[in-house]
Order: C-alpha cells, then sequence, then structure tokens
C-alpha cells in the first residue's frame, strides 16, 4: 500500500513537469531590434461616374499566394544575374557602423580572400518563399570583421547584419549563412 502512495505524488509531479516544460518559450531566430522581412501590400479602388461624382476610395490588404513568395525568392536569391545574393564583409579596422534602413552606416569592404562574392543559394526544400545564401571565405591575412551586407551584382545593398567582433588570422574560414523567408502577416 505504501509503494502506489508513493506513485501517486510520482505521476502527479511528471505530468506538472510535462505540461510546464511544454509551456516553455522555445528558442528563436528573431532579434527584437531587427526588422524582419514580411509582405505589407494593399489595393485601392476608386470609381469615378459618368457624371463626375467620385465614390470615397476603399483600400483592403491583399493576400500573398505561395507562388508570390516563390516569386520573391527567384528574384531576390535564385543566383541568377542581378539577385541579391553576393555576401560583403566590413573591414573593421576602418569601422563597422551598425546596419541601419538607409545603409548610411559606414561600411568599408573587406579584400583579398574575404572580398565581395557571390553565395551559394539554396532553396529550402518544402517551404515557400524560404532560402539561403552562404559562402566561406578563407582569410589571407590578419583582419577583424563584424558586419555582413547582403547585395547583387551591381552593389545594390539588401540587408545587413551586426555580429560579434571575429578576428581572423591567415587561413583561418568564416561561413555567412543568409537566412531568408517571406511571410505574410
Amino acid at each position: 500500500m505504501a509503494k502506489k502512495l508513493f506513485i501517486i505524488p510520482a505521476l502527479l509531479i511528471a505530468v506538472i513537469g510535462v505540461f510546464a516544460f511544454s509551456m516553455m518559450a522555445a528558442p528563436g531566430m528573431d532579434n527584437p531590434d531587427s526588422i524582419s522581412i514580411e509582405y505589407n501590400s494593399n489595393v485601392c479602388k476608386t470609381v469615378t461616374r459618368a457624371d463626375g461624382t467620385v465614390e470615397a476610395t476603399e483600400c483592403n490588404h491583399n493576400l500573398l499566394y505561395d507562388t508570390g513568395k516563390e516569386l520573391i525568392e527567384l528574384y531576390l536569391g535564385n543566383g541568377s544575374s542581378g539577385n541579391a545574393d553576393w555576401i560583403g564583409l566590413c573591414n573593421a579596422t576602418s569601422a563597422c557602423g551598425e546596419p541601419v534602413a538607409d545603409s548610411s552606416e559606414a561600411y568599408t569592404a573587406l579584400t583579398g580572400g574575404l572580398s565581395r562574392t557571390q553565395g551559394e543559394y539554396s532553396s529550402v526544400d518544402g517551404s515557400d518563399g524560404n532560402w539561403t545564401i552562404s559562402n566561406k571565405f578563407t582569410a589571407t591575412g590578419s583582419v577583424s570583421t563584424n558586419v555582413t551586407h547582403l547585395e547583387t551584382s551591381a552593389g545594390v545593398e539588401f540587408a545587413g547584419n551586426s555580429f560579434t567582433l571575429v578576428s581572423l588570422e591567415n587561413d583561418d574560414e568564416l561561413s555567412i549563412e543568409w537566412n531568408i523567408w517571406v511571410s505574410a502577416p
């Protein structure tokens, strides 16, 4: 009988533990200081009658189709000319500013083995509008970096990211992987 009484509290603690564990927030990739990619758009209609009267303009949010997410992915990152699939690194010795939306931060691109280069594009299977662009850089001397840009081949900036300062010596490697997905709110 004493064994049975011991099992009941143990089961109760186990059940409560499972519920408490399942309610814990999972760590995510979200950065509260970043601007996430979202699709925002609306369609507005205005009717002008033959007698010249104009009805009030009506605007409503439209729906981004999964095929539309795929089109954004194709345009931005599929490895074709003009896509935003070039990865650049900033020379921290020259000052790398925290990326801002108007791209006015200080940024001096690294050269040598860490020069801006076209990254490897990969579509994430089974997920609409979800892709990665990555590259492994090899240092050809002593350098430091803490900012990366994603750009087109013409140098038009798509996005910027800052990370913890990395000091590299000759033949050290630095892998950068941009994970991008399109979501509709």
